[in-house]
């Protein structure tokens, strides 16, 4: 399985204190040059803390920087004109590999589902976790609360609907 994170879920994920959920994440993990510049760039001339977060994994080879195709990019950008530069990136590099698009942009979602690209939110990633193993039912709902509790939005019928994910989904070793 293959994973394209966009900025949101990274910064988000780092801000939560949820990075290591991208570490336990089976599969390869990508972003892209301006994700990385969004992120990691801009955010250590911000003095964000997520910035190092997120340089870390990418040092670690965790997550790998990669340029998506140019006649995708230029295609998918000219067409949607409303997406912003990092999720075309995002949207491509995702489609060139044939990966799961993480993004939470309700437009760029929607951009993705047009162009035949998987695409999952931020809490997908906690879901995951919980389905693995890497964390029972109290942590998963901790982890959610650590989300909400860094910025990360989502309306009241989907916090329901993560919360009701959490409760009913489980692998056999949480029960």
């Amino acid at each position: 399985m293959k994973f394209v994170f966009n900025s949101t879920p990274l910064i988000h994920l780092a801000k939560a204190g949820l990075a290591w959920t991208i570490d336990e994440l089976e599969g390869e993990k990508y972003t892209t040059p301006k994700v990385y510049r969004e992120v990691v760039e801009v955010g250590k001339e911000g003095k964000f803390d997520d910035a190092p977060v997120v340089e870390d994994l990418i040092k670690r080879r965790v997550i790998f920087v990669r340029e998506p195709p140019k006649e995708l990019l230029e295609f998918i950008a000219e067409n949607h004109k409303d997406l912003h530069s990092g999720e075309a990136e995002v949207i491509s590099l995702a489609k060139s590999l044939k990966a799961i698009a993480i993004i939470d942009d309700p437009v760029a979602r929607r951009i993705a589902e047009i162009h035949g690209v998987k695409k999952e939110g931020t809490y997908a990633i906690i879901i995951r976790m919980l389905l693995k193993g890497k964390m029972n039912k109290e942590q998963a709902r901790a982890s959610l609360q650590k989300l909400v509790s860094s910025g990360w939005r989502c309306d009241v019928e989907l916090y329901n609907m993560i919360l009701k994910s959490i409760e009913t989904l489980t692998h056999p070793s949480n029960e």
